[in-house]
């Protein structure tokens, strides 16, 4: 993201709220990724042009009034409780940034009030569940028309990996080493590839045989030898080279869709349904998207009986980002399910059937 710089005033107290967010957002994108970057100028743009449409033409002038305001605001138009504590958040970060550059009074941020959630409403129930996985994995990989296709592809690696979306469009060939079973993520920001927790989160994951197998027929029968506009080569390419988020995300909803493997839950018709089509796939209720995939991976993951830091080396999240976020499991399936040993084997084992290893 690239934004004009603009001649500072004399005095920083009169720096725009406009100017204030074009400046954090400089400072900040020395230490995050793009993406990450974009998520805080959504945030912070509308609290820009609440201050706007209020007359607040410096930062001078802001108070602890001109925040509960806005929090009000917030509150006001229905959004969700997350989504009022990510926005105040942003809000907070930036007058933190203008304290130090001491455009406003250092006692401004404690002004700023970030609302606390209960774990209900910071967390969203919305996964893959495990026996929906099972179910899908086992359709594609009994059907030979659809074995090694992208959706199903992209799915074993998602499932088994427990990755993110960026980590998967960033692959390359040559980080899929099909003899000894692993992934190689790689942050690599200067051709566009970044990873969430850069350097920090480059790893090297192990995948089982049945997603070996999946990924090698993919590579065979379905991968375009094409390379991206920096030369290298994608492992999940499409006719213009490296496919896309968007690309990616398709492939999620439109494979995760339990009409594949069973009646449609819903009362429609997979013939005359809409919702198959690529562009309405996301609409379907029952369809996932790659971060719901994550989701229901990691808990997944859990639930197989590993400690919590192997995870957490395996998916690349704070081990107690993993315990509130991701750990879906309820108290009665923990206490059922959970073992003191873990096991290294993480297929899917037994799919279709119960698993005989608890």
């Amino acid at each position: 993201m690239s934004r004009k710089p603009s001649s500072p005033p004399a005095n920083p107290s009169d720096l725009s709220p406009r100017e204030a967010r074009d400046r954090f957002l400089e400072k900040r994108s020395m230490e995050n990724s793009d993406k990450t970057i974009r998520s805080y100028d959504n945030r912070l743009t509308r609290w820009v042009h609440w201050c706007e449409e209020r007359g607040v033409e410096r930062v001078g002038d802001l108070s602890g009034w001109l925040f509960d305001e806005y929090e009000r605001h917030l509150r006001a138009e229905d959004n969700a409780p997350a989504t009022v504590k990510g926005k105040m958040t942003a809000v907070s970060q930036v007058v933190q940034y203008l304290a130090t550059i001491e455009a406003v009074d250092e006692d401004l941020p404690e002004k700023v009030h970030v609302p606390k959630l209960t774990r209900s409403q910071e967390t969203s129930d919305t996964m893959l569940d495990t026996e929906d996985a099972k179910q899908l994995l086992a359709f594609y990989r009994n059907d030979p028309a659809r074995f090694g296709t992208p959706p199903h592809a992209v799915l074993e690696v998602f499932w088994n990996t427990g990755c993110r979306l960026g980590a998967v469009v960033g692959l390359d060939l040559g980080d899929y080493d099909p003899e000894n079973g692993y992934l190689d993520f790689n942050h690599r920001p200067e051709s566009g590839t970044p990873l969430k927790n850069n350097e920090e989160g480059e790893r090297v994951v192990r995948i089982s045989e049945p997603v070996v197998d999946a990924l090698d027929t993919y590579i065979a029968r379905e991968r375009s030898d094409k390379r991206d506009e920096h030369g290298r080569e994608p492992l999940f390419a499409g006719r213009q080279g490296r496919v896309t988020d968007t690309t990616i995300r398709s492939w999620t909803y439109q494979g995760t869709q339990p009409c594949l493997y069973m009646k449609c839950p819903h009362g429609r018709r997979r013939r005359s349904c809409k919702f198959t089509e690529r562009s309405h796939a996301s609409k379907c209720p029952s369809s996932r998207a790659p971060h719901h995939i994550r989701t229901g991976s990691l808990t997944w993951h859990c639930d197989r009986g590993l400690p919590i830091e192997v995870i957490s080396e395996r998916v690349d999240a704070d081990p107690d980002t993993i315990k509130r976020y991701y750990d879906k499991a309820d108290r009665h399936r923990k206490m059922a399910e959970r073992r003191e040993e873990y096991t290294a084997d993480l297929d899917i084992a037994g799919i279709g059937e119960e698993d005989d290893d608890s």
